[in-house]
């Protein structure tokens, strides 16, 4: 097995490394932007029961309702910091699917490093064989020229 052929082979499994990488940095993107539009919905969510509290205190209200605005204001609150928690979570995710990445990119860049370096050596032990051969013909015909010419 050549060497050419293992870096081929070790290229590709880091290219699909990297493909994965990406995949999943997407899919940490994705819950990232659902986990902010969650803790903006809960946001919004806490709002329009504060809204309807302040309201209630305003107006003449029976105590059930003015109780059962409190209580909706309490797990809207509630649902923030659940919301907020999971945007954390969603954001860790994210700078670890982040560094995955760059971490997979940099092997594959290794390893394209390598087969060029490899390469290179090839073309020069090539240029250096062609050489040598184009020397012993120049040599044969100086000796052919030579005898020739006695």
């Amino acid at each position: 097995m050549s060497n050419r052929f293992r870096l081929g082979i070790v290229l590709r499994l880091r290219e699909m490394a990297e493909e994965s990488a990406r995949i999943n940095l997407g899919h940490a993107i994705d819950a990232h932007h659902k986990a902010v539009a969650l803790v903006q919905s809960a946001q919004g969510r806490a709002g329009e029961d504060l809204r309807w509290l302040s309201d209630l205190q305003c107006d003449r209200t029976e105590a059930g309702q003015l109780q059962s605005a409190v209580y909706a204001v309490a797990a809207a609150q509630r649902a923030i910091v659940i919301a907020q928690e999971r945007l954390g979570r969603a954001t860790s995710a994210l700078f670890e699917a982040r560094q995955a990445l760059a971490e997979a990119t940099r092997q594959r860049e290794v390893v394209e490093r390598l087969r060029d370096r490899f390469m290179a050596e090839e073309r020069r032990a090539r240029d250096r064989l062609d050489t040598l051969a184009m020397a012993e013909i120049a040599s044969t015909q100086h000796a052919v020229r030579a005898a020739r010419n006695r």
